[in-house]
């Protein structure tokens, strides 16, 4: 199963444009994160004690990445980084780390097919290496890696229709990806 984890602010804006033509073909399960509550993460690694609720919907979230072969991020590029309900999700690792209904994170996160597409108006090709070393690191933490991404440029709406770079790298991944 693909999961996709979109964290745009526009639905139907050029980050979804790339994701969707990048899965065309392919049933996947669409997750919209700025339509769910993810509140600020509770750093508990220094404190003698566990997390065994979520007063959010990122248990929600994290049960249906946990249920699928591939994930795929989905972000504009935001001052260098992914978006906010994207790095929101992502700071909530941390707590599964101290969960013990997540007992296995790591190894279960280890055996995903992780993939990114960014896009960004301003030299993305450049600007984005600081959002990719962020997801490969983070990854990394958790045994997992970082399997493909795909960096779109596009400033206004509809501009991503002229990245014919990123179009070819999204019809490879249609090849590419597993159900």
């Amino acid at each position: 199963m693909i999961t996709v984890l979109f964290g745009g602010s526009r639905p139907k804006g050029n980050t979804a444009q790339l994701t969707q033509l990048a899965l065309e073909g392919h049933e996947y399960n669409w997750i919209d994160l700025t339509t769910y509550q993810l509140n600020p993460v509770r750093d508990l690694r220094h404190e003698d004690t566990e997390i065994n609720h979520y007063e959010d919907d990122y248990a929600t979230i994290i049960d249906q990445v946990l249920a699928s072969d591939t994930v795929i991020f989905a972000s504009p590029i935001y001052w260098y980084s992914v978006s906010a309900s994207m790095k929101s999700f992502i700071d909530h690792w941390s707590e599964s780390l101290l969960d013990p209904r997540y007992a296995d994170f790591k190894q279960q996160m280890a055996t995903k097919d992780f993939r990114l597409i960014v896009v960004g108006g301003d030299c993305p090709q450049v600007k984005a290496k600081p959002c990719i070393a962020q997801m490969k690191y983070s990854l990394g933490f958790l045994g997992g890696q970082l399997n493909g991404y795909i960096i779109g440029t596009a400033e206004r709406p509809g501009d991503i229709e002229k990245d014919t770079y990123a179009f070819k790298r999204a019809r490879e991944w249609q090849q590419t990806l597993k159900d």
